[in-house]
């Protein structure tokens, strides 16, 4: 009970904190960058209960899967604020929702019962999503250095599962 008064106390901080940046003229934010915001709270909402409770009532941690997802979207709704490309960028960061599910699935594996298929699910759908990301990142993003992330990214995979294939098996 302490930890989700603890979180809940946190999360009102942050409200405070982003209203009082607002207010002073610090941070402009557009009715969509609010709709983000709130996705964002939402997203870490739903995590507070399956970390709190996650040991008298491990199934909460499936309450991950939701959270990710709304904190992705929230992110990426943010991120299409703040880009010149706009709602244009979402032809690649739909992505980014896949990258985040295999993240609520790992979650799910660290934090709650250790269900080994939880971990290759979520592996498999966080390898998919990162390769389809850095080919549609690539092909239609207008920023250069988000061009030059799709190549990087490729790069960066490519060594993980080397180096993972050469480290010794249990």
């Amino acid at each position: 009970m302490r930890a989700v008064q603890i979180s809940f106390g946190l999360v009102i901080v942050l409200i405070g904190l982003l209203l009082l940046l607002v207010t002073s003229g610090l941070v402009a934010l557009t009715p969509l960058d609010v709709v983000g915001c709130a996705f964002i709270l939402s997203g870490l909402c739903f995590w507070i209960p399956g970390i709190a409770w996650r040991r008298a009532l491990p199934w909460l941690t499936a309450l991950f899967l939701p959270g990710v997802l709304a904190f992705a979207s929230g992110a990426g709704l943010m991120y299409t604020q703040r880009t010149e490309s706009g709602f244009g960028a979402w032809s690649y960061l739909w992505t980014t929702l896949l990258i985040a599910l295999g993240i609520g699935f790992l979650a799910m594996y660290w934090l709650g019962p250790r269900a080994r298929w939880l971990r290759v699910v979520g592996m498999i759908v966080v390898g998919v999503g990162v390769l389809l990301f850095a080919i549609f990142v690539m092909a239609f993003a207008i920023e250069p250095t988000a061009r030059i992330a799709g190549p990087v990214l490729l790069i960066a995979l490519g060594l993980a599962f080397t180096v993972g294939a050469l480290l010794p098996r249990k």
